[in-house]
């Protein structure tokens, strides 16, 4: 297998910031109903399904194609981190997300999705939820480019930092996300199989959302979703 060009190494590295871009995008509702949830509101299709003996909760849920199953408890402000009920009024929480099943965020649709995060999220009771932890996903997804096609299998590994939603926002306006990611890539007869790292920097204040891919800086426009190269 010959090596990539520069031009196929750059195609490669804009669709995977597309694709990329557009996972961040479809999860901001997960980490809202995480949220939500962890202050004992369910949102639709969404529901407690048992307790554990540790005072903790189990649930199950489903939002267009996902399938949601997840394990969760909340802990007070103590430095023993006693565990609290989640009753709205708890210090924090740690939800655990077993995700399956398919997304599409604007021309990008993600199919055989399999995901397991763990989230701690704090500053629930500001109504300013921060989310760090460690998340894995692999997916499956297509992107043409001046008319030719390509077919994605994406597997990463991720740590969230700091991810805060100010109260009534949609996305989040600062926070950090660090992805490993491993990428097979079939266009037309070429293949190739590559390795990655990336940041995502939340941006806000009429800073940009950043993502630096391999050394390739893009902007984000979180509610357009448009992927810029710099």
């Amino acid at each position: 297998m010959d090596p990539p060009t520069p031009d196929e190494s750059a195609r490669d590295s804009d669709e995977l910031a597309a694709i990329l871009a557009a996972h961040v995008r479809g999860e901001f509702p997960m980490q809202l109903i995480a949220a939500e949830i962890s202050e004992n509101r369910f949102p639709a299709g969404f529901s407690q399904t048992g307790t554990t003996a540790d005072g903790g909760y189990q649930g199950a849920g489903s939002q267009g194609g996902l399938s949601f199953a997840f394990d969760y408890h909340c802990n007070d402000g103590s430095t023993a981190h006693l565990v609290v009920p989640c009753d709205g009024a708890a210090h924090h929480s740690h939800i655990k997300f077993t995700v399956t099943g398919s997304q599409s965020m604007g021309e990008i649709a993600m199919s055989e999705i399999n995901r397991v995060v763990d989230w701690e999220i704090r500053d629930l009771t500001l109504d300013k939820a921060r989310f760090r932890g460690p998340d894995g996903l692999s997916l499956k997804t297509a992107i043409t480019t001046n008319g030719e096609a390509a077919s994605y299998g994406v597997q990463f590994n991720a740590t969230y930092e700091q991810v805060r939603y100010l109260s009534g926002y949609t996305f989040p306006t600062f926070g950090t996300i660090d992805f490993t990611v491993n990428t097979s890539r079939t266009r037309g007869t070429d293949k190739r199989i590559f390795n990655s790292t990336a940041k995502l920097t939340f941006g806000s204040s009429g800073v940009p959302t950043t993502l630096a891919l391999d050394g390739v800086t893009y902007t984000i426009n979180l509610t357009s979703g448009a992927v810029v190269r710099l």
